[in-house]
């Protein structure tokens, strides 16, 4: 055998579900500290059986659950499953292979799995006991354990080799055989005690048994009696009942024929008084419309009237704005005369300004060029001579320096020219740069993105998986609670109802014997099945006759008594469905309350049982009438007259007859029996819906583990392709801006040359331009210099004509001026008199047009008086028409009334007299109904008392009863039955059965005692037995492991000796053991005296002593070598290889030496905070290169 695998769930730093396999030879499990290494140790020794937290290096138990970290939520659950390969049957199984799980909740719940079965902690511990693998065997020791050995008492190390020696087992068993010695003294102690008090009892019960009896004989003569006087008074007041309610039902005939007489009359009455009512509002409707008719002629004549004299206005009004109409159009014809006169002037004396204007302009032109003499003339034109020679010359100096200017520019365009198309050629090629970077850069940012996106997503998706996770853990937990809960509920009913538990003792010994019985078909609550609501008042409204047991004739019924009397075992109800019959409601009965508030039903409809009981629950509940509380009772049982019993739903009773029972209840069982084969199947249903919902749960929550780590790896890997992706992007990112760079400063430096290129263009352009306007002006300029040279001569030769011109110019411009003068004076006046005229027809022209609009709607008012006084003529016609007709109507209103009025009064004179005849007829009636009702009263009075004190039927009763009876001598002899039964006093009636009970406990008892005697004697055998084998095993071993330990030792050391001592060899049950070595070039002396490496090396040495004598499966080692040099390390390397053969191990290390002994290495980081990963490499996978060494650092670090 040897451990295959193990499985580690939300335990201490393993936060996911990890699952470390395992081979035969050596593992090695190595990491950082803190990186929870030891976890894995501590895990194996929980699983096999740990109890203390202290031991698992923790404070309280629900600290080895993982706490959880910055980035992870704590778990509430921890679970460690370990697998073992049992294909040499090691263990006692027939598996193999074996797992072993144990699983603990934060809430303190632990749950252990055998091959996923469930069981007991102890039976692993058991499982494992005396097989080397126990929790506190030597398969798996750490380093607190190695110093141990040598730090502990001699005492205390005696416990190694009782589990290589196997005495475990045996020791346990004398544990087991004590703790029954101890139970043993402590219940014979307690029996001896019981014995003692029964004693006492006997005595006494014996004196209260012969009391009982003579009670009981009492009692069954009295019910006979009894029963039979009650039997002969309810017949005969039945008969007189019957009596009564012949008289009642004949007047109640009698009254409802009245009633359908006065109920004719009422409504014939109400028609004539409905028909009379509508008339005199017709009339008093008529009357106000005739008033009103009234009133509408008068006002219609009052408006003719007044129409009238409006017209009359209308007409003169409109005759005197006629006349002013004519009178202003004639003056507004001579004002348009006069303004055409005067314009025809303004247009001549226009036409002469203009003419005048021109010939002054013409002199004044004329005038300015004699204005100066001419010997200043002459000064003038020779100045402007010289300005234009001037000017000339300036005009050369510009055609000169625009030709220079113009060569320069033009070499300079040349050279710019080949500076532009280098400039181009750079930008073209940085252009095509920029755009394959940023190609590249939106696909990586692209890239980058949805990488982002992705990882998001995915960790969304993880977090919510987490969550959700954790959510559907605690709901797994929560169903395997409920499922614990609904088995126990299930099996709890199950026991209850084979068990007939709540019954009375003798309707259970019938029920439980029932197949040995013929006819019984069951108890009442058996049968029954009662809605939640209605538990409580069918439980009262059955009382005890709820465990009255329903048999299929009287046959049957007579049995069950003989069964009951020979068996001693009680009383019990026999209901024969041959004899009883059913009970219901009156039909009377139910129509006066089915409509009533807080009517529920009548008992019987509102449970359900199989047909063939129906007589038997018909009798018991057909009767009776549930109401919602006790004050729809009360009203009720008053419509009921109080004959029948009335039950609320809290439990209070109005009882036939009218008293009324309730209170406080204490609930018993007799409500729990009646639905209990009901709840059973509930329960038995919900514990296999609850089971199926766990056991998918359970399938949920592992395929929701697995998919949590699949999203921690996918995520893993997307973190490590975003990192990858990003830095990518930044290096294209700065590529693009170098090239973006560069490629701005070029272009910056095109604009400019393309700025000079156009600034040169332009100026080129504008040369030509220039130079021709230069050449024009100055072609002018000579041309103008001619004509004033000219000028100056011709000015020289007439000069004296001049003078007189310009006189004669000078005295034609006044005389003009003066002329224009007048002609300015005479047009402003006549623009006055235009001004004026069209002012005068503007206002004539408004007036016209108002005088028309109010011709006009004087005109318009005048129709609408014809229409309106033809429309009045109209409405006072009809308005006559109408007051006629109205007057001929009231009439005949007012005689249909006076009709009506003496149908109503030969109506009310039948009512009254139908009415009296009725008041007597319900006098009658009452008396009657108070016959019948007492009569009912003391009826049911007898019924109640038969059912309430003898739980009989009046047919049960009946059928006990003597026909022969005489009832005066009957209740004579009841009353000297009642007083022989208060002489006996209190009495008590279950004596009987105490007494017989005492005595039979107290037979068994004495016999329990004589065996519990016998059984200390052999428990003290059984312990002497332990005491001899586990000597024999103990020095056996021990003897064994001595002589090995003395060849081991020498080969750890490299030489010296070491010895094992019994303390006390006398004592081989408690002898401690000593540990004497003596390493190379030391004396021999304690173990307590050694070095801390000497010592470790030590108990490692006793350790493999022990392996070669007890071979265990599996040995796990945790830091054991901790304190050893590296030689010693190597020595501690070589012996694990040379046991590896016979057994596996699994060692938690450091050292070097130990990983070059491994076959398999495992690494434990922490990646992620407080979270530990498994990591393996295999030697066999490791090459020549040194790559396992590179390997084992990574691990390390």
């Amino acid at each position: 055998m040897y451990l295959k695998r193990i499985e580690i769930a939300g335990f201490k730093s393993f936060a996911d579900r990890t699952k470390i396999e395992f081979e035969k030879g050596v593992t090695a499990v190595i990491g950082p500290n803190g990186s929870g290494k030891s976890n894995i140790t501590e895990a194996i020794r929980w699983v096999l059986g740990e109890q203390s937290a202290k031991s698992l290096r923790g404070g309280k138990m629900p600290d080895i659950i993982f706490a959880g970290s910055e980035s992870r939520k704590q778990l509430n659950i921890a679970e460690v499953t370990v697998v073992l390969d049992n294909t040499d049957h090691y263990l006692p199984l027939a598996f193999s292979e074996v797992s072993v799980t144990r699983r603990y909740r934060r809430t303190g719940e632990s749950d252990f799995f055998i091959n996923k079965k469930a069981c007991r902690l102890k039976d692993i511990q058991d499982l494992f006991m005396d097989s080397g693998l126990g929790k506190e065997s030597f398969s798996i020791i750490s380093q607190g354990k190695v110093e141990a050995i040598f730090s502990s008492k001699p005492e205390d190390r005696r416990g190694i080799f009782e589990e290589a020696a196997g005495v475990l087992k045996y020791k346990q068993r004398k544990r087991k055989a004590e703790q029954k010695l101890f139970e043993t003294e402590d219940n014979l102690s307690r029996v001896q005690d019981i014995i003692y008090e029964l004693e006492d009892q006997l005595t006494p019960l014996a004196a209260q048994s012969e009391a009982a009896k003579e009670f009981l004989a009492l009692k069954k003569e009295l019910t006979a009696t009894d029963v039979s006087l009650m039997v002969a008074k309810i017949k005969q007041t039945r008969d007189s009942w019957q009596s009564a309610k012949t008289d009642f039902d004949t007047l109640s005939k009698i009254v409802e024929e009245k009633s359908q007489f006065i109920q004719q009359t009422e409504v014939q009455l109400g028609t004539l008084r409905e028909k009379r009512g509508t008339l005199d509002e017709q009339l008093e409707t008529g009357q106000q419309q005739l008033l009103h008719l009234s009133e509408a002629l008068k006002q219609a004549e009052g408006q003719k009237e007044l129409l009238s004299e409006r017209s009359k206005n209308t007409q003169k009004t409109s005759a005197e704005y006629r006349t002013t109409l004519e009178e202003q159009r004639k003056k507004k014809a001579e004002a348009q005369l006069n303004l055409q006169d005067v314009q025809a002037q303004q247009k001549d004396k226009q036409a002469e300004k203009l003419a005048l204007e021109e010939k002054i302009q013409e002199l004044t032109s004329e005038a300015e060029k004699y204005q100066k003499s001419p010997k200043e003339l002459l000064e003038d034109l020779r100045g402007t001579y010289v300005e234009l020679m001037q000017e000339s010359a300036n005009v050369s100096n510009e055609l000169k320096y625009l030709e220079r200017q113009y060569s320069q520019e033009k070499a300079k365009n040349q050279q710019s020219m080949s500076r532009f198309e280098a400039l181009k050629e750079q930008l073209e090629a940085l252009t095509a740069q920029q755009t394959t970077a940023q190609t590249k850069c939106q696909d990586l940012e692209k890239q980058l993105k949805e990488e982002q996106e992705n990882y998001r997503r995915l960790a969304e998706e993880k977090n919510a998986a987490q969550q959700q996770l954790q959510k559907e853990q605690q709901l797994m937990y929560d169903l395997m609670s409920q499922v614990q809960q609904a088995r126990a509920r299930q099996k709890s009913l199950q026991e209850i109802q084979e068990n007939y538990s709540g019954f009375y003792q003798g309707v259970r010994s019938v029920l439980q014997h029932k197949d040995q019985l013929s006819g019984i078909v069951g108890a009442v609550a058996e049968l029954i099945q009662v809605p939640k609501e209605y538990t409580l008042a069918i439980e009262t409204a059955l009382g005890a006759s709820s465990q009255h047991i329903i048999v299929e004739n009287e046959k049957d019924a007579r049995q069950g008594i003989t069964f009951l009397k020979r068996q001693r075992s009680g009383r019990g109800t026999f209901l024969p469905l041959t004899t009883i019959k059913p009970r219901s409601l009156g039909a009377h009965q139910y129509q006066a309350i089915k409509d009533e508030a807080g009517f529920l039903g009548v008992a019987s409809e509102l449970v359900s049982f199989p047909e063939n009981v129906a007589p038997v629950m018909e009798n018991l509940l057909g009767a009776i009438v549930i109401a919602k509380d006790l004050n729809c009772a009360n009203q009720l049982a008053r419509q009921l007259r109080y004959q029948v019993r009335v039950v609320s739903l809290d439990g209070d009773v109005m009882n036939a007859g009218g008293s009324m029972t309730g209170g406080a209840t204490k609930q018993g069982n007799r409500g729990n029996l009646f639905n209990q084969g009901h709840e059973l199947e509930e329960w038995t249903k919900r514990y296999e819906e609850i089971n199926q919902a766990l056991q998918t749960k359970e399938k949920f929550v592992q395929e929701l583990q697995t998919k949590v780590a699949e999203q921690t790896d996918t995520l893993e890997s997307l973190r490590t392709q975003g990192e990858l992706t990003r830095l990518a992007y930044q290096e294209a990112q700065n590529n693009e801006e170098q090239v973006s760079t560069e490629l701005a400063r070029l272009q910056k430096e095109q604009a400019l040359f393309s700025y000079e290129a156009k600034e040169l263009e332009s100026f080129l352009n504008d040369y030509q331009t220039q130079k021709e306007a230069l050449e024009i002006q100055q072609v002018e300029l000579k041309t103008q210099q001619e004509r004033i040279n000219q000028e100056i001569q011709q000015m020289n030769e007439e000069s004296d004509q001049l003078e007189e011109k310009r006189a004669n110019i000078n005295a034609e411009l006044s005389r003009l001026q003066a002329d224009y003068a007048v002609l300015d004076e005479r047009l402003l006046y006549l623009e006055r008199q235009a001004i004026s005229f069209e002012s005068q027809m503007n206002e004539l022209t408004g007036q016209i047009m108002s005088l028309e609009n109010q011709i006009l709607a004087l005109s318009s008012d005048s129709s609408d008086h014809e229409e309106t006084e033809e429309s009045l003529n109209q409405r006072l016609t009809e308005l006559s028409t109408a007051k006629e007709h109205l007057q001929e109507q009231l009439t005949l209103w007012k005689e249909s009334r006076q009709d009506l009025q003496k149908q109503v009064d030969q109506s009310d004179s039948a009512l009254t007299e139908a009415n009296r005849e009725q008041k007597q007829l319900l006098a009658r009636q009452s008396q009657a109904d108070v016959q019948k009702n007492r009569y009912e009263l003391k009826l049911d009075n007898a019924l109640t008392y038969l059912q309430e004190e003898y739980s009989l039927t009046f047919e049960g009763a009946e059928a006990q009863a003597d026909p022969e009876i005489d009832q005066q001598i009957a209740q004579n002899e009841v009353s000297r039955l009642k007083q022989a039964i208060e002489k006996l006093g209190p009495v008590n009636l279950n004596a009987i059965e105490q007494y017989q009970q005492v005595e039979e406990r107290y037979d068994f008892l004495t016999t329990q005692r004589d065996d519990l005697l016998s059984a200390k004697e052999q428990l003290f055998e059984t312990m002497d037995e332990m005491d001899d084998e586990v000597k024999t095993r103990f020095f056996t071993t021990f003897q064994a492991i001595r002589e090995k330990f003395n060849e081991v030792f020498p080969n750890m050391f490299g030489g010296g000796r070491a010895e094992l001592v019994l303390t006390d060899p006398d004592d081989l049950l408690n002898t401690g053991i000593e540990i004497e070595a003596q390493p190379p070039g030391k004396k021999l002396q304690s173990l307590s005296l050694l070095s801390g490496g000497e010592r470790a090396l030590t108990a490692i040495a006793l350790l493999f002593s022990i392996i070669q004598v007890r071979p265990v499966p599996f040995c796990v080692l945790d830091e054991v070598e901790a304190a050893l040099d590296e030689a010693n390390v190597t020595r501690f390397g070589r012996y694990l290889s040379a046991f590896q053969n016979d057994t596996q191990f699994i060692v938690v290390t450091h050292r070097k030496g130990t990983m070059e002994a491994a076959d398999v290495l495992y690494g434990v980081t922490m990646q992620e905070s407080g979270v530990s990963k498994i990591i393996s490499v295999r030697l066999e996978e490791v090459k020549e290169d040194g790559k396992f060494q590179v390997k084992e650092r990574e691990l390390l670090e």
